[in-house]
């Protein structure tokens, strides 16, 4: 089979098929060169709605830094050195 022929043929299976609601039909080569059609299992669809969503909410301002500029700058007294 030529690849022209196996996406030919993935099209009619795709029109004609017992299967064409639950499965996709697609040219495949294998390692040796040579075409078929892969037929391919589709996930069920349910008929519920998705209902889960991404959404971002603001974020909240920051307080400001309640420590002196010694401390945010340098890192305190705390810090080493000699």
């Amino acid at each position: 089979m030529t690849r022209e022929e196996a996406e030919a043929t993935s099209i009619r299976l795709a029109r004609e098929h017992p299967d064409r609601e639950t499965h996709r039909f697609v040219p495949s080569k294998d390692g040796a060169g040579v075409w078929s059609v892969a037929k391919i299992g589709l996930a069920p669809v349910s008929g519920a709605p998705l209902t889960n969503g991404t959404r971002a909410d603001e974020k909240p301002p920051t307080a400001d830094d309640p420590r002196d500029s010694f401390s945010r700058n340098v890192g305190g007294p705390w810090v080493g050195g000699a």
